[in-house]
């Protein structure tokens, strides 16, 4: 276990300023998105499709509600708009999203899903939901349930 000292902690004899990097909170959420986005991209190849997270991510989102433009995806998707065009970009060439000009707003488009997107996308949720019964094995639902409220909470004070 490595455990690194700030400046302060040599500065004063009186105070313990040791950091066990390993086991801080925001390192074991960033290994655990990491294996969980590792984890499903994974089990999508082992099905044969070549879609990513991020990419199925934007799939559902827009399953859930098509037609809104490039800005209200990023933002949903709590992503940067020119991270959210390069996986769009990507979607499009592919045949699975289109995008066309907003009738309201000629400087922005709308995003869509083709009828081979919301297939494929409808294709995915089961391989998804067995990925997220493997990574909840031996954790309860109240568990789930309790993390699940904690990571709004945690997400909510750093958006301010």
């Amino acid at each position: 276990m490595t455990k690194f000292l700030s400046h302060s902690a040599r500065d004063s004899e009186n105070r313990d300023n040791t950091y066990d990097i390993a086991e801080s909170f925001p390192v074991l959420m960033m290994t655990c998105v990491k294996h969980l986005r590792e984890s499903l991209n994974a089990h999508f190849i082992e099905a044969g499709q070549s879609v990513t997270t991020e990419q199925w991510l934007i799939l559902t989102f827009l399953a859930h509600q098509d037609g809104v433009s490039q800005q209200q995806l990023a933002d949903r998707y709590d992503r940067s708009k020119v991270s959210t065009m390069a996986l769009l970009k990507k979607l499009e060439k592919n045949g699975l999203v289109i995008r066309r000009p907003d009738p309201g707003d000629g400087r922005s488009n709308l995003v869509y899903l083709t009828r081979e997107g919301r297939t494929l996308q409808h294709s995915l949720i089961p391989l998804a939901k067995e990925n997220t019964t493997r990574m909840s094995k031996n954790v309860s639902p109240e568990d789930i349930e309790q993390l699940k409220s904690t990571l709004k909470k945690i997400t909510k004070n750093l958006k301010g």
